[in-house]
């Protein structure tokens, strides 16, 4: 899969369209659209059309394209490594506050912040078995509450705008049952969205298609009943099930027409 010289198309017309985004490419050859593949600058899970099949077809559906796609790696030998001591102030905490997520961090270095007063008191927090992204003053491993008779910390009008926001951007999600293919660039997911927010969606699959932190491009085709059209987007994974069947991920890149559409679809 180096280069298209070695691979031989019986039909090398430019007769395909290419859809990337809200745009499409063409006309181009069957040849073309493959380096355009191994150059990373489409996904396998992006649009093809011809006049001859009269609709859009996803690449790697395609009679065309599908004989070519990388074959999955090699599972690597099952070894089980020796048994670790526990400790407790590993990186694991993940931080959300002014429209931001930052993280992970250990957790001294997140109380540090806490009792420097850098970490709001409306802040959320996450780490690995948490169902859902949590106050930081409900988690008792973090948050101190403040001594007894000390004056409560000063709050101005921008924090407590802030803090609302923070909360209404993670709070409201909506069940979507939509089939979603994605793709780590190595290899192919099919899955379906249990529930959808605008900052993320959490995907049902019988494979993780990479470890936390793993960036993906997803193709979602929600149900014509749901109001949404079809879309693309990028992610980064952020949570995986602890039955290890799905995970949870934040966009990182989707359009402004998709994010309207999600949050119409959530009110």
């Amino acid at each position: 899969m180096e280069n298209t010289n070695i691979v031989k198309f019986e039909n090398d017309q430019a007769e395909w369209f290419v859809a990337v985004g809200d745009q499409y490419q063409g006309p181009l050859k069957p040849s073309e659209i493959y380096q355009m593949l191994v150059e990373k600058k489409i996904n396998w899970i992006d649009f093809c059309y011809r006049e001859k099949e009269a609709q859009w077809i996803r690449i790697a559906d395609h009679e065309v394209f599908k004989v070519l796609q990388p074959a999955p790696p090699k599972p690597k030998p099952v070894m089980t490594p020796p048994p670790v001591p526990k400790k407790d102030d590993h990186f694991k905490w993940f931080l959300f506050q002014n429209d931001n997520q930052t993280g992970p961090y250990q957790t001294t270095e997140l109380k540090r912040l806490i009792s420097a007063g850098q970490v709001l008191e409306l802040a959320y927090v996450w780490r690995e078995g948490f169902e859902e992204w949590k106050p930081v003053k409900e988690v008792k491993d973090l948050f101190a509450p403040a001594a007894a008779g000390a004056p409560p910390l000063p709050r101005t009008a921008s924090n407590s705008l802030t803090e609302l926001k923070a909360e209404k951007r993670i709070l409201p999600r909506k069940p979507l049952l939509a089939q979603v293919y994605v793709t780590n660039q190595s290899e192919l997911v099919t899955g379906m969205c249990r529930d959808i927010s605008v900052g993320g969606m959490q995907l049902l699959t019988d494979k993780i298609p990479g470890e936390l932190g793993s960036s993906i491009h997803l193709n979602v085709t929600p149900p014509q009943d749901s109001g949404l059209k079809p879309f693309v987007a990028e992610g980064v994974i952020v949570r995986v099930l602890e039955d290890k069947r799905g995970f949870a991920f934040r966009f990182t890149k989707i359009s402004d027409e998709a994010k309207k559409a999600i949050e119409s679809y959530i009110k």
